[in-house]
């Protein structure tokens, strides 16, 4: 019999016929994900919502924004602020990313919720996939101008606004925004002219954490938020700070480090004011704690033992043996009763460096004080062997007692609210530090007890 052969050609054939016969020649597509628009709210409308509780949304609610900060910059996380012609708010999202700056967004509000962080209202549980339909991007939202001041209505919370004319405090300039090593956000506090306030907060983790805070006074872009009743700012770049020119007090950058020997030579006799960008360093002598002066004057002695009186605008809170900066930029140098003074010195002016050993005393005798007064005053010293009186028979140190180390005599003043004002002082010879002052006569101040010991 006769076997029939087909042809491997004829066979390639027929298979190829029935596998192309299964194929569908059109693929199905994924099901279009929509995001329902229902109907449209404002910001104001969202806000108006809470009343102190947590609100869920349930409706079909949308509200139209701009994106005016995202966490790209890492000052923020997990979140982003929102912006349309009625008002801003807050974002919490579910997962990082997804929106950025200039983003012009439809928010889907359903299931999402109104809540407050600290008193900070914010949209929460925001799902960017679900909730955000990207309208346009690169869209610019100018920031609204505002004072300090202004910004304490409330009615700025989480807009984008500029602040002109600020600079931040003289204690805290050095510092940088926050600390980049360990990654702690940090408050640095801002201020105008007027001496208003505001905290500019920084997350350790923000890309210009580790950059120095401006010296200089100028203007700078943020985000108005609140943390448990205090207004801060977020800073979206360190671009949008523009702080180089000169401060309230005087004066620009850095500021020259002036010797205060240097300093007490500018003094005529008249009043006069400091040249701008000039500071003093040196360690407080005076003993706040004690209280033998009023609490806005205090004295300080700088490295090469030259000392000033100083008198504040308020209360200060400088301690005995602490190292400090004072921008003196345009303060007032005068004299007080024949007592040489920089005078009116804003509080915010001191950067306290630390606490040192104290200064040693120069070791003088009551006649040199007397013989060249001037060369001495606000200075350190130590008398040796004397004895302290006081006329009427009185023996406590309140007011004016005479020191005596046989080459001359000298008052001591002591004021009635120091907290060693009636106790009563030594009748033997003792050695005394104090600080050489004058009130129209010489005199000196000690600053507690541990100024007065045995001679022997």
């Amino acid at each position: 019999m006769k076997s029939m052969r087909i042809h491997p050609i004829l066979l390639l054939l027929s298979f190829t016929l029935v596998f192309t016969g299964c194929i569908k020649n059109e693929f199905d597509e994924p099901p279009v994900r929509t995001i329902p628009v229902g109907n449209i709210k404002t910001i104001a409308e969202i806000r108006a919502l809470f009343q102190g509780q947590p609100v869920k949304i349930t409706e079909d609610w949308s509200l139209y924004a701009v994106v005016t900060m995202d966490e790209r910059s890492g000052n923020i996380y997990r979140s982003a602020y929102i912006q349309d012609q009625t008002g801003a708010i807050n974002l919490h999202l579910n997962s990082a990313g997804g929106l950025y700056q200039g983003d012009s967004i439809r928010l889907y509000l359903k299931g999402t919720v109104i809540s407050d962080y600290s008193g900070m209202l914010q949209i929460d549980s925001v799902d960017v996939d679900e909730h955000v339909v990207k309208q346009a991007t690169l869209v610019d939202v100018v920031p609204q101008t505002v004072t300090i001041q202004e910004l304490t209505t409330g009615f700025y919370q989480a807009r984008l606004v500029r602040l002109d004319s600020v600079q931040f405090k003289t204690s805290e300039l050095g510092q940088t925004f926050a600390d980049p090593v360990l990654l702690y956000s940090e408050n640095r506090m801002l201020e105008d002219c007027d001496k208003n306030e505001i905290i500019v907060r920084t997350s350790g983790y923000a890309n210009f954490a580790g950059e120095l805070l401006p010296e200089g006074r100028g203007s700078l872009v943020a985000v108005v938020s609140e943390y448990s009743g205090d207004l801060q700012l977020y800073i979206r770049s360190y671009a949008e700070i523009d702080m180089t020119g000169p401060r309230c007090g005087g004066g620009v950058g850095p500021q020259e480090l002036l010797p205060v020997n240097n300093l007490r030579a500018l003094f005529s006799g008249t009043a006069t004011n400091v040249p701008a960008n000039k500071k003093i360093r040196g360690v407080i002598i005076s003993d706040r704690a004690n209280s033998n002066l009023t609490g806005r004057n205090a004295f300080i002695l700088d490295e090469n033992g030259d000392g000033i009186a100083l008198r504040f605008e308020e209360t200060h809170n400088l301690n005995l043996n602490q190292e400090v900066e004072i921008n003196v930029s345009g303060i007032e140098l005068s004299e007080y009763q024949g007592l040489l003074q920089l005078n009116n010195i804003p509080n915010d002016n001191v950067a306290v460096i630390g606490t040192v050993a104290a200064p040693t005393p120069l070791n003088v005798h009551i006649e040199d004080l007397i013989d060249d007064f001037e060369a001495y005053e606000a200075k350190l010293v130590r008398l040796t062997n004397v004895t302290i009186s006081k006329s009427g028979g009185y023996t406590d140190y309140k007011y004016t007692c005479i020191l005596n180390d046989g080459t001359g005599e000298i008052d001591m003043y002591t004021t009635d609210y120091a907290s060693f004002a009636n106790t009563n002082f030594p009748t033997y010879p003792v050695h005394i530090t104090c600080i050489v002052s004058q009130y129209t006569d010489p005199q000196v101040l000690i600053r507690n007890l541990s100024d007065v010991v045995q001679a022997k």
